[in-house]
């Protein structure tokens, strides 16, 4: 049939058919009538409805909207398209119906048990590698209750033997060979000095006892007379019951006690995370355990460190042995599997980016879903807002998942020191993972690069540059805050000061003054209605004059919202928010030609994404593979090849390809018109163009970075083609366990550099260096050296010192009941040192870190008493303790504790089973006998120690994680200020290319920086369990902090990067571009970091109106557009000249587009610290208040 005479497809609307080919005007009628509106305006003329039913783009959608326009009742109703439906039919689907439901149901059920907090990490690590570790400890852990479950190594190990599996599982070798070495070396040398310090303090408490009176011991033999025939029990009842004791040989034990508690556990927050940290803590445990029963004993007894370091030594040996035997795992493999997992997010974003750029190409259907979902068509602005809107929710996840690539980064840094002294065999040394990880950094660096670009379209999209959940309005009251409807209200007209309407003034004519236009009646509508939605900021925001609450008459409904606010929390960053209103307005009209240029980016771009994304997936199996058999490995090494060949071509085409987004500005450079003048210029809608340069650079960087880590990989398959042993040097040894790392010379100068030393105004400030505001120097040198004693006293005064003085102290008082008569006898058959070895493991700085280690030990100690019980009577039954038994039930039961112990972010710490062994085979010396007698009476020893080191926690002196957290945003917001004037001295240095060293040394700055920053968040889970009576934390506010502190330092590392690329002429037009030569600019930038951290670091409030919005001063340079600042002059400089016109050649050149991503760039990073004003704002507050202020007089 002809396509003429087709019959159209028929639509069921409330009742009624019509055909799809009808005109418009029906199909809006349908719609309207389904949506239970009609509008006057659907009456059409026939030549406009032809006209619009001739777009199958537009027909498509109106009729997915007449589809969805029909009500569910009709739809229900209509059986079959014939009408012939039944009662049986219907019954069929309604039951078929009720079956989905019920699946649905159980689905979300079982969702809601697998992302449960407590099961959701179990399937990523349910795999034979993660297995792997855990059955190495589960075989160490084994092997140690084996060596206790025989009787004669049993009786070797002494009374302690239990401390076999504390051991086995508070540090179980998991890691590496070399790794687990170097913690139970630490384990043997501070347990060793541990025991040292204890051996001294026997040697004074016995020098100052006196022989016990005869008559007393007599006493106490008479006493425990029934056990005489029993000597060991005999001896030990009459020591533990306190004849020996005395009180000065008592209080030099207690002090022995709290000095080495404390100055472990003070060594321990020094150095904490290290490989020294559990081994502190045991050597505090030995110390406790015997400075605590030293004075009941009539001798010196200096072998009473012995206790626990006999068996402590026996398992730390069986467990360097299995670490060596079962599943060996080396620091190199760790890094080969882990450079493939933070190659996996970037193939994955890299899947989605082309998925993204294929439907992006085609732009006249991208962002109508199924449903059709999207704004009506009769507003051209609207649609292209809903596509270029779709464009930033699925840009959204995809940055998601860039960003995501970074935490597979921190771990591999964290392991890159044990390179050097790595046992391995395998084709690749230290030395040469080494070198692939520093080439894999910078491909991750790169790929994050990428997600700027997405963050850059998301911005610009959602108008979000000052978007932050910790706004103290978040949330509040959400419900009574609704946007304004654009179709049914109409805006407040903007009044000055002589109540007379403002003067628009056109989008050209603000280019021209370097100001934004004046705001429209119909602008102010829709970002009224926008702020309303993005901030639920009330309509204080649009202020007229006359009304002191800047309340308009029409906006009554929003009073009680009012009320609310007033008298919970103003809503702070309006002079912010209003500012930026005016500069969005500006750049907000450009969407239809930014739409096209990102479908130029798109077609012109995904064959090179497509090629990245195929390199990335043979890097990850070369990675995978590179020790597997030569039959495996091969063809996956020819691949490597292949995709390295594919991608450097797809980099060629690039390059060439890239230049299609120039093309809608051609027209400009046409011979046969005239040139355009720099007014012209400046005009021109560029923030498409600029956008899609972002995403060229950094896919062209991406690229070089990948094609320099694949070749590196072709490198070493063809000159490592066997398997041999690698082992690390002795010096290396002795340079890695003495930490004797030395830095490279960062500072050292390129003298070959002929414009070293034409440094004409480097110096022209002098150095910046900070005084003390109470003190003026001595004049006499050996004064000031004297001085500098002063330090002393703040150090004995510093929070770690005082620390240290708090655990000593709380050690010797949970303590004490072993140093008095009438208590050690039931402080030792209850086992009440366990009291004071949970306090030291749960005692920290901060009454946060002491609450959550509180609720882990808790938790953690009840589910081991509990499983801990179930061992013993499953093994043991109603008897006193069964070898064969427990060691079936702990062979079976033990990888499933590891499994916890290994892969669970907490820790299962007790010992009931193999306490309750030693007491029903050997003599009972405890009240605690097996089973439920061993794990009530531990149970309640750790939730005693715990429950005092939490209590102890909030008495003075007491520091506070909240003040903590904040003064080390309010370091960072400094740090980044520091590293920003590192940049800009980078920028601003004369010579023809930027000094390596400083870019490297400002890198190094910025790698320390982040991560810090990294460290930081994760004290947030600490501090929310610090409660208090004043209020909650905000804890999203400072999550908000984090995200832009990290998006700082991100643009910092990006910008530092791409002036190492410009040369002088260039990076003096970006400097003149984005007003950074400009020293009034530089003071309003410096100003507010100051400002910020500074307010941080006090608690105090901001003022109310700052120098922010920066923004709105980096908007008002000189230059815009695609134009080139004429502040420089070519003729100054004698080693290049920027061009003096811009052509079509010129915006064809790498050094523009280089230049056009550092304006970018710069103008993200000036918005990211608008961002953290408006945060502090929310967590410090405004002050400083002026009335009578007409924000929307002020001009931008």
């Amino acid at each position: 049939m002809p396509a003429q005479e087709s019959v159209p497809p028929t639509i069921r609307v409330n009742g009624s058919t019509r055909s799809s080919a009808g005109s418009s005007s029906s199909l809006r009628s349908g719609r309207d009538a389904g949506g239970g509106a009609v509008d006057s305006s659907s009456t059409r003329s026939v030549h406009s409805a032809h006209s619009h039913a001739s777009s199958p783009a537009r027909l498509a959608r109106e009729r997915r909207r007449a589809m969805s326009g029909s009500s569910g009742v009709e739809r229900q109703r209509t059986t079959s398209r014939n009408g012939h439906g039944n009662g049986k039919a219907v019954a069929f689907v309604d039951g078929g119906g009720e079956k989905r439901a019920g699946r649905r149901r159980a689905h979300k059920v079982w969702e809601r048990v697998v992302t449960h907090e407590w099961i959701s990490w179990i399937p990523p690590r349910w795999s034979w590698r993660s297995w792997q570790p855990v059955i190495r400890c589960a075989v160490a852990a084994w092997i140690g209750l084996v060596v206790q479950l025989i009787h004669p190594s049993e009786l070797a190990l002494g009374n302690a033997a239990f401390f076999v599996l504390v051991v086995a599982f508070m540090i179980p070798p998991y890691q590496s060979l070399i790794q687990a070495l170097e913690i139970f070396l630490n384990l043997f040398f501070f347990c060793g000095l541990g025991w040292a310090w204890v051996c001294l303090g026997v040697f004074c408490a016995d020098k100052t006892r006196v022989p016990t009176s005869a008559a007393v011991i007599a006493a106490a033999e008479a006493k425990w007379a029934a056990y005489a025939s029993s000597p060991t029990i005999y001896q030990v009842k009459i020591i533990y019951d306190g004849t020996y004791l005395q009180a000065k040989p008592a209080v030099i034990c207690a002090l022995f006690l709290a000095v080495g508690t404390g100055a472990l556990l003070w060594w321990k927050l020094r150095t904490a995370p290290s490989p020294a940290t559990f081994p502190l803590v045991l050597s505090c445990i030995l110390i406790d355990v015997s400075l605590s029963i030293v004075p009941l004993y009539p001798t010196a007894f200096y072998t009473s460190g012995e206790l626990f370091f006999k068996p402590m030594a026996v398992q730390a040996g069986i467990a360097t042995v299995v670490a060596f035997l079962v599943f060996p795992k080396s620091v190199a493999d760790s890094f080969q599997h882990g450079l493939a997992g933070v190659l996996a997010p970037i193939e994955d974003a890299l899947g989605d980016i082309s998925d993204l750029f294929a439907a992006a190409s085609k732009m006249s259907t991208f962002g109508v879903d199924d449903g059709g979902h999207l704004a009506a068509p009769d507003d051209d602005d609207v649609e292209f807002n809903g596509k270029l809107s779709r464009w930033a929710d699925r840009s959204e996840a995809i940055r998601t998942k860039l960003y995501s690539s970074l935490a597979g980064i921190t771990p591999l840094r964290a392991l890159e020191r044990y390179l050097a002294v790595d046992v391995s065999y395998g084709r690749l040394s230290g030395k040469d993972v080494r070198d692939l990880f520093a080439l894999l950094a910078l491909v991750q660096v790169r790929a994050g690069g990428m997600a700027f670009f997405f963050d850059v379209v998301i911005a610009n999209t959602r108008h979000s540059h000052l978007d932050s959940s910790a706004f103290s309005v978040r949330d509040t009251h959400a419900a009574a805050s609704r946007p304004v409807s654009r179709a049914t209200s109409r805006a407040p007209s903007v009044r000055g000061p002589d109540d007379t309407p403002r003067q628009s003034i056109s989008i050209d004519d603000a280019h021209d003054t370097g100001l934004p236009p004046a705001p429209t009646a119909e602008d102010h509508s829709h970002h009224e209605s926008y702020f309303h939605h993005r901030f639920h900021l009330p309509t204080i925001l649009h202020r007229r004059s006359g009304s002191p609450a800047g309340l308009p008459r029409s906006k009554a409904s929003h009073i009680s919202l009012l009320d609310h606010l007033r008298r919970s929390q103003q809503p702070v960053g309006v002079y912010e928010s209003q500012r930026y209103m005016d500069v969005e307005r500006a750049i907000s009209s450009d969407t239809e030609h930014m739409l096209e240029q990102l479908e130029l980016l798109a077609s012109g771009s995904r064959p090179l994404v497509d090629a990245l994304r195929a390199a990335v997936r043979a890097s990850t199996s070369w990675c995978v593979l590179v020790d597997k058999k030569r039959a495996v490995r091969e063809p996956h090494g020819a691949r490597l090849a292949e995709q390295t060949a594919a991608l450097q071509g797809a980099l060629d085409d690039f390059r060439g390809a890239r230049l299609d987004v120039i093309r809608p500005y051609k027209h400009l450079f046409d011979p046969t018109h005239p040139p355009p003048d720099d007014e012209a210029l400046q005009k021109v809608k560029h923030r498409g163009l600029f956008c899609c340069f972002v995403a060229q650079y950094h896919l062209i960087e991406f690229a070089e970075a990948l094609l320099a880590y694949m070749r590196k990989m072709e490198e070493l398959d063809r000159a490592r083609q066997k398997k041999q042993l690698w082992y690390p040097r002795v010096s290396s040894l002795v340079k890695h366990f003495s930490k004797a790392h030395a830095k490279e010379d960062a500072t050292a100068r390129d003298d070959g550099d002929p414009n070293y030393g034409d440094l004409d105004d480097g110096a022209a400030l002098g150095e910046a260096k900070c005084r003390d505001p109470d003190h003026v120097p001595f004049d006499t040198p050996a004064y000031n050296a004297f001085s500098k004693l002063e330090i002393l006293p703040d150090l004995l005064w510093s929070r770690s010192a005082m620390y240290a003085v708090k655990a000593g102290a709380i050690g010797v008082l949970t303590s004490l009941p072993a140093y008095f008569k009438s208590s050690t006898s039931f402080y030792y058959y209850n086992r009440g040192i366990w009291c004071t070895i949970m306090l030291i493991s749960a005692l920290a700085v901060f009454a946060g870190d002491t609450t959550t280690a509180w609720i882990a030990r808790l938790f953690a100690s009840f589910w081991g008493c509990l499983f801990g019980m179930v061992v013993w009577y499953i093994g043991s039954g109603s008897g006193q303790g069964n070898p064969y038994g427990l060691g079936a039930i702990c062979a079976v039961t033990f990888p499933f504790a590891m499994f916890f112990r290994v892969h669970y972010p907490g820790a299962i710490l007790t010992s009931v089973m193999s306490t309750s062994y030693l007491n029903g085979t050997e003599v009972q010396l405890t009240n605690a006998s097996w089973g439920w007698g061993v794990a009530w009476r531990r149970f309640i020893c750790v939730v005693i120690g715990i429950t005092a080191a939490w209590i102890f926690a909030f008495i003075p002196p007491r520091f506070s994680a909240k003040r903590a957290v904040r003064d080390s945003y309010s370091r960072t917001i400094a740090s980044a200020g520091a590293i920003l004037c590192a940049v800009l001295s980078n920028a601003h240095d004369p010579r023809v290319h930027v000094d390596t060293a400083h870019e490297l040394d400002t890198r190094a700055q910025l790698l320390a920086a982040r991560t810090k920053l990294a460290k930081l968040g994760v004290r947030h889970d600490n501090v929310r369990h610090e409660y208090s009576f004043r209020g909650r934390w905000p804890e999203e506010r400072y999550t908000a902090l984090l995200a832009t502190l990290q998006d700082t330092l991100s643009l910092l590392a990006q910008l530092n990067h791409v002036l190492g690329q410009l040369e002088r002429p260039w990076r003096k037009a970006l400097l003149e571009r984005t007003r950074l030569a400009d020293p009034l600019f530089l003071g309003d930038i410096l100003a507010v970091v100051s400002m910020t951290s500074t307010a941080l670091k006090a608690g105090t409030a901001l003022p109310q109106i700052t120098p922010a919005p920066l923004v709105a001063r980096f908007r008002m340079n000189s230059s815009k557009g695609l134009g080139l600042p004429h502040a420089y002059d070519p003729a100054a400089d004698a080693h290049g000249e920027l061009p003096s016109l811009v052509t079509a050649d010129v915006l064809e050149s790498d050094d523009y587009m280089r230049y056009a991503l550092a304006v970018t760039t710069t103008f993200s990073l000036i918005s990211r610290l608008d961002g953290i004003v408006v945060i502090c704002k929310t967590l410090l507050g405004e002050n400083y208040h002026i009335s009578h202020l007409h924000l929307l007089n002020s001009q931008v």
